[in-house]
């Protein structure tokens, strides 16, 4: 058989020479990877002032439930028309202040002014018949006693005096309902506010209970907010809330929870809790939304980080804790959030008294060298 050596030569060659340059490659790659590590080890330890980390101690958690609502004056009432007619006279508008039991407006009272006259010569006439009626049974009664006249002609007179009694009492009710329609007629606030919104106008032919004005009172607002049923356990009344409005942001509010509605919404499963507050100055008005954090307990002594230092990365949760002088990723895991005081509880994660890393320092990574500066040097 016939061998062909050299094309086999030269295959061998070409195998050898490659071999060489992965092995040149490789010592090269580590070569470059070792001269790294000894330039990141060369560096010298990043500064960290006392104000970039804290410490893992023990606080107070105050447990809260974040609330948003709409507000509406804790009071607020319409006006409505008493008696049926035209609304003649209607002296206030929107925006203005009402005292409780001031007058607002007035509907004409010219037919209540004539079935008040009815009433009152229907009165007169039930009382003329009724002194006709006891004149003739006091003479029947002096007739009986001599025997003039039967029992049963006594009976029939007394009878028609008990009726013409009736009639009167009937007269002067009626009376009183007429005297009553006509102060109906003027039309009162019930209440101390202002007036939200007219719903009629002058001119207009009012039927009896037609709205005529709104009126609010703004000292005491009420917000109206939604709880999920599964958490409504850890709300009672007179919890407290702090909350801030749209449109006053630098400004903090302070309620309590006053009612908790007995059902939840068949569709959201929420349930309806009422926070009062008081609004001194008036500056909350109806329809404003609110947003804050409402408070259901308070633990303490229990291991809580600054909410700063708390990170998220591709596999959870964690701190970067300083340890032996080198940055370290140590994975935790939290519990309520104290919005009020700015810390996590602390549930998994380093023990009591490790400091960690508080500020965002994007340029300090895990591994790191760090050093912390002295209080002195730091100021």
């Amino acid at each position: 058989m016939k061998v062909h050596v050299l094309p086999l030569v030269l295959a061998i060659a070409a195998m050898l020479g490659g071999c060489g340059r992965d092995v040149d490659e490789a010592g090269g790659g580590a070569a470059a990877s070792s001269s790294a590590d000894a330039a990141a080890s060369a560096r010298p330890p990043l500064e960290l002032s006392a104000l970039d980390v804290a410490r893992i101690e023990r606080g107070r958690i105050e447990r809260s439930l974040p609330l948003s609502g709409t507000l509406h004056p804790f009071e607020q009432t319409v006006v409505k028309a008493r008696v049926a007619g035209e609304l003649v006279a209607l002296t206030v508008r929107e925006g203005e202040t009402v005292r409780r039991g001031q007058s607002v407006g007035r509907i004409d009272d010219r037919e209540v002014k004539a079935r008040l006259a009815e009433r009152v010569a229907m009165l007169e006439a039930a009382r003329a018949q009724m002194d006709q009626a006891r004149r003739n049974r006091e003479m029947n009664e002096a007739l009986l006693a001599k025997n003039f006249i039967s029992r049963n002609a006594a009976d029939q007179v007394a009878s028609t005096a008990e009726v013409n009694e009736a009639n009167l009492r009937a007269a002067e009710a009626q009376l009183d309902l007429a005297r009553k329609s006509l102060s109906d007629a003027v039309l009162l606030s019930p209440i101390a506010g202002v007036v939200a919104q007219r719903h009629a106008q002058p001119g207009e032919k009012l039927p009896v209970d037609g709205r005529v004005l709104t009126v609010v009172d703004l000292a005491r607002m009420e917000l109206e907010a939604e709880v999920p049923s599964s958490r409504i356990a850890q709300v009672k009344p007179g919890a407290r809330l702090e909350f801030s409005v749209e449109g006053l942001p630098e400004r903090r509010f302070k309620g309590r929870v006053e009612r908790i509605n007995p059902t939840a919404d068949e569709g959201s499963r929420m349930v309806k809790v009422y926070v009062v507050l008081d609004n001194p100055d008036r500056v909350l008005r109806g329809g404003m939304f609110a947003k804050g954090r409402l408070s259901t307990g308070t633990d303490e002594g229990v291991p809580v980080i600054p909410a700063s230092a708390l990170r998220e990365d591709g596999e959870g949760s964690m701190v970067l804790a300083l340890q032996d002088g080198v940055v370290r990723r140590v994975p935790v895991r939290v519990g309520a959030l104290d919005a009020v005081n700015g810390h996590y509880e602390l549930i998994e994660g380093p023990p009591e008294g490790t400091q960690v890393l508080a500020a965002d320092l994007p340029n300090v990574r895990v591994g790191d060298a760090v050093r912390l500066m002295p209080a002195a040097a730091a100021r």
